[in-house]
């Protein structure tokens, strides 16, 4: 049994702060399996024990103490540019796989496929839609960020793309 020191923020906006009962993989940074429904917590303080449905939970986080650092600026990459689309490596049970671009919406995350843009434009194959319960193994490979072009004008010339 593992006591993780922790912070939950409930969907209802709440907070609540404490240890974590659970039977999590000692063995590995991020455990090989997801929390349980049923969260046990137990207040630092009385130690009082209560339970948690992570239905109700915005996000678990695991921290390395209850108070925190408001002063703290949290590192972002590229906050300020939309990342459009990823790029994925998709195996399937028999062996084969398939690489191509998604586009990076929640739709990844609820659908029940994925829908696939090959890279390779040269072959036959436009788009690719494939049923999640098909998919063995499932690797994001890269982020595709675009770049924002703005029109530029010269009198009496075509407007030329310039890229930021």
């Amino acid at each position: 049994m593992r006591n993780e020191l922790v912070v939950i923020r409930r969907t209802d906006g709440t907070v609540i702060k404490g240890l974590l009962e659970w039977d999590g993989d000692d063995e590995h940074v991020v455990p090989t399996v997801p929390l349980p429904e049923a969260l046990y917590l137990r207040t630092e303080g009385s130690g009082e024990r209560f339970l948690v449905r992570a239905s109700q939970t915005k996000a678990v986080f695991f921290v390395k103490g209850h108070e925190g650092s408001p002063d703290h600026d949290e590192v972002k990459f590229f906050s300020d540019i939309a990342a459009t689309d990823l790029w994925i490596r998709i195996r399937f049970a028999d062996g084969e796989v398939l690489e191509g671009q998604t586009q990076n919406d929640t739709r990844l995350l609820f659908d029940s496929g994925i829908w696939l843009r090959p890279f390779d434009r040269t072959g036959n194959n436009v788009l690719v839609y494939v049923p999640k319960c098909s998919v063995a193994e499932f690797h994001v490979m890269g982020v595709a960020i675009h770049k924002r072009t703005d029109a530029v004008a010269v009198p009496g010339e075509p407007a030329l793309a310039r890229t930021k």
